[in-house]
């Protein structure tokens, strides 16, 4: 056996050729029709855009992946109206579980206080001296 550098595109088939086996095994077939899908959402005031949040979601779990708020409109509600609006539309198509990362420099005390919980952390994560927080907040 021998490890080399592999193209992804080339790679990327066979992997999830595996991975879709290992789920037809373990679920069903119905459930690899629920390929991952990604929703977006912006917010704007006269036209420009004010902040946006990025998600993506498969089966019942959806993943934040960035929610930024132009510095300017920082404080006005913006974050937590993007958040509050990803939430009911992720619910609204049966999600249960939404996740998201966040560092300590970051948003720590603004997703705590939109109801997240924090489940773990990391220090020295990404790089020295930062700490990744890792949060859920679960379907009532």
């Amino acid at each position: 056996m021998q490890i080399e550098t592999a193209n992804r595109k080339e790679l990327r088939p066979f992997l999830t050729e595996l991975f879709d086996a290992q789920h037809r095994q373990h679920f069903g077939e119905e459930v690899l029709a629920e390929s991952e899908q990604e929703l977006a959402l912006c917010a704007k005031k006269d036209g420009q855009l004010l902040g946006g949040i990025i998600a993506k979601y498969q089966y019942q779990t959806l993943h934040i992946s960035m929610l930024v708020v132009d510095y300017h409109a920082r404080q006005g509600g913006v974050g937590s109206a993007l958040l509050q609006a990803m939430e009911e539309l992720a619910f609204d198509k049966g999600i249960q579980t939404i996740t998201l990362t966040t560092k300590d420099f970051q948003a720590v005390d603004f997703y705590l206080k939109n109801g997240y919980q924090q489940f773990a952390q990391l220090e020295d994560v990404p790089m020295l001296g930062v700490t990744k927080h890792y949060f859920v907040k679960r379907r009532k």
